[in-house]
């Protein structure tokens, strides 16, 4: 897990439509093309780390009242 951040794009001209572009801390993004936004996206999920954990005391409905 060396990359930051992760995108995946759609290109529709080409025989793999899919692109994964990953950022570094030092260097150059990375770019890697596959024929499946599924596999696009389980590439980028496996190479960037995961974001921390959100608060889910504000996810509730309001009182009713």
């Amino acid at each position: 897990m060396s990359s930051r951040v992760g995108r995946t794009v759609r290109e529709p001209a080409g025989q793999k439509p899919c692109k994964v572009i990953l950022s570094h801390d030092q260097g150059a993004d990375g770019e890697r093309a596959f024929a499946s936004m599924r596999d696009a996206e389980a590439f980028a999920r496996r190479n960037t780390p995961r974001p921390k954990a959100r608060s889910t005391f504000w996810d509730r409905d309001a009182p009713q009242g």
